[in-house]
């Protein structure tokens, strides 16, 4: 479902916690903090900028849209410096949250609650007990688990689900976007990758790397590292092109910007290496669905009968084990392990998976 009207207008999904917060706007119950949690791409960075905006506009359509647009002096975005939001931003936001709106009903910062590390967090603990001044905090987190319970505790919760395919493929339909349902299926409740899918050349040359990756494991060594530099060629290049699009919107770039858009590129990049790893277990995923006589259920619809190849040729192995297992290598790349090497590891442990099916 997608909001219709007021302040979330054309935010797709999650209709619920819209609600919610909208009549806390309605009947000026409004809490000090909230944490919107769930899985990325799915609009709680935009619900909080638009929360946010109509908190310190108090009414005035010219001041939210203002803050809509960033230009807002009560409305603050705390990006992290590097992985974590440090105990000097906290301690820079805590002054200024005790302080009165520079011109607005209120002060409202958003931050990255799953980025503060102990000491930042602990910082920020006592002004979300005692808050002081008409500051609010806007909190966001992949997950209820990567926030500090001490936090949590603090601040009211609102859960954000990924959006149904379905809703997501209307969408696209209704912006007159080209093969709304395989996109929308490639998102995977995502609808922030569901739309890269739909504008980003990079990330179709990025899936089709993917599928030569995917489905290397029964080559020799060379030819499933060729298959990973491939990956990561296409990977680099998404990064690259995510730095350009930010420099180009700077009419002279400075040594700050310029560090601000490499720093941009390589979390795209980074992205990009998750992304694929997500691919690859959609792919196997897919071919566990068509061995289980589910093909309305494949995601990549147009590389069906190369899926129905491989469930025909590999009928034995157990496709949906393999999913998972490249499914759980994901989460190493949070611990700066090169991309090189998780996603060798990743196709060397599917080539156990499905060969181990077919025993000399």
């Amino acid at each position: 479902m997608k909001a219709e009207a007021g302040i979330f207008e054309g935010i797709i999904g999650n209709a619920e916690a819209l609600r919610r917060l909208e009549r806390s706007l309605a009947v000026g119950e409004v809490s000090h903090a909230y944490l919107f949690y769930g899985p990325p791409g799915v609009g709680k960075r935009t619900v909080a900028r638009r929360f946010g905006a109509a908190l310190v506009s108090g009414g005035d359509e010219r001041a939210e849209d203002r803050a809509r647009r960033g230009l807002h002096p009560d409305l603050q975005e705390v990006e992290p410096e590097g992985v974590f939001t440090t105990i000097g931003q906290v301690r820079e936001i805590v002054r200024q949250a005790a302080s009165r709106p520079f011109e607005g009903a209120r002060r409202v910062f958003i931050l990255q609650a799953d980025t503060l590390n102990v000491q930042a967090a602990n910082a920020l603990l006592k002004t979300l007990e005692e808050p002081e001044g008409r500051a609010v905090f806007l909190l966001l987190a992949a997950s209820r688990e990567g926030v500090l319970p001490t936090i949590v505790s603090r601040a009211q919760t609102v859960r954000f689900n990924p959006v149904p395919v379905a809703e997501v493929a209307k969408f696209l339909r209704e912006q007159g976007d080209e093969n709304p349902e395989l996109v929308a299926a490639l998102g995977r409740g995502n609808v922030g990758l569901s739309l890269r899918y739909a504008r980003e050349t990079e990330m179709w040359e990025l899936r089709k790397a993917v599928f030569t990756a995917a489905f290397s494991f029964a080559k020799d060594f060379g030819e499933r590292r060729r298959a990973v530099e491939k990956i990561v060629d296409r990977a680099e290049a998404v990064g690259e092109a995510r730095e350009t699009a930010f420099l180009e919107d700077i009419d002279e770039p400075d040594r700050r910007a310029k560090e601000s858009a490499k720093r941009l590129g390589k979390a795209a990049r980074d992205g990009a290496v998750r992304e694929a790893l997500g691919l690859i277990s959609l792919v196997y995923r897919d071919v566990a669905v068509v061995n289980a006589g589910a093909e309305k259920l494949v995601a990549n619809l147009d590389r069906l009968e190369e899926i129905q190849d491989y469930a025909e040729r590999f009928a034995g192995a157990n496709w949906a084990e393999a999913a998972l297992e490249v499914g759980e290598i994901q989460d190493t790349l949070a611990y700066n392990a090169s991309p090189e090497a998780v996603l060798e590891v990743a196709l060397s442990r599917v080539r156990q998976k499905i060969l181990g099916a077919y025993p000399d």
